[in-house]
């Protein structure tokens, strides 16, 4: 299992071997995954106006010893870090759901609902799923001992733009735990890449750009969290000429919405900035923390949706 991490992890942070600055340091990071099941998972969500969100989460073979299930908590953060709703979906082994932010209810062992509904509609963030050890009754964390469930959920979601009429989607960031605590990855990490199409239409994809950041640290219960102190970053974009446009800086701290070019929604690329070939916005950490960056680009081709997760950089192994 550990050889299949290694390459889920080379897979997820990405070696970045064209010309980066970085060594293929990423066999140092095992403690996230975009491809093997995770404690806890982490994902964007968005049903702001004319956008909506679709969450899918899976629980392919783990269980709660001798019981075919385990408890998973979905906490929705609000882009400020307010928790806006959390709610328990029991699990069972080979189970999936699939959750709609504004209509969404606890679920119990024989998927029936529980609890009152939930409606987030208008509302923006990520959310983080975790996955607990159970008992026969499948009963939520906090009646079971709070003990993680360790290679347990997949994950992936899909946002829709309405009024542009294209979607994207892509896979959650698992994240492992060891004696009870999620693992965030291990640095030090020099930078993290989006890789972009071009925005400037046309052909680019101005109108329809979307751009998800949040700042990860691990709680006082040993969970991954937004957080609200925030990291800085430099920001840089190299076109396919390899040709390097500095940026203005960016702040990241619960979660961040922003545009790649779009004037008036928050663009990582201003205005004033000309910028018309695809490439890679890296993003540079200004100080060494203990955080982790969770970023996410999506974009429109026509009638098509990209979407691209963050790679690392990792510093030179000395």
């Amino acid at each position: 299992m550990r050889e299949g991490r290694i390459f889920a992890s080379l897979l997820a942070a990405g070696a970045l071997s064209l010309g980066f600055a970085g060594t293929a340091s990423a066999l140092r990071d095992d403690n996230a995954s975009l491809t093997q099941p995770a404690t806890e998972l982490v994902m964007p969500f968005d049903n702001s106006y004319n956008r909506s969100s679709y969450l899918l989460v899976s629980n392919p073979y783990a269980s709660s010893g001798a019981i075919a299930a385990v408890s998973t908590h979905w906490t929705f953060w609000g882009a400020d870090c307010q928790e806006l709703a959390d709610l328990s979906i029991c699990l069972t082994t080979n189970d999936t759901v699939v959750v709609d932010p504004t209509n969404m209810t606890a679920i119990g062992p024989n998927n029936e609902k529980t609890g009152p509904t939930i409606n987030l509609s208008g509302e923006r963030g990520i959310v983080t799923v975790t996955a607990y050890q159970t008992d026969t009754d499948c009963n939520p964390w906090d009646e079971t001992g709070r003990q993680l469930a360790q290679e347990a959920l997949v994950g992936t979601f899909t946002i829709a733009d309405l009024t542009y009429g294209y979607s994207f989607g892509n896979d959650a960031l698992g994240l492992f735990s060891v004696n009870n605590q999620v693992q965030l990855p291990s640095g030090p990490i020099e930078r993290y890449v989006l890789q972009t199409l071009n925005p400037t239409p046309p052909p680019g994809i101005e109108y329809g750009s979307l751009v998800v950041t949040s700042w990860l640290t691990i709680d006082k219960n040993g969970l991954a969290v937004p957080s609200d102190a925030g990291e800085e970053f430099w920001l840089t974009h190299h076109d396919n000429l390899e040709i390097a446009t500095s940026l203005p800086d960016v702040s990241v701290g619960c979660v961040e919405f922003n545009t790649i070019a779009s004037a008036g929604k928050q663009p990582l690329i201003p205005t004033y900035v000309t910028i018309n070939s695809s490439g890679i916005l890296s993003m540079w950490p200004k100080e060494a923390s203990d955080g982790y960056l969770f970023a996410l680009v999506g974009q429109a081709v026509g009638q098509f949706g990209f979407s691209s997760r963050a790679k690392v950089d990792y510093a030179p192994l000395l």
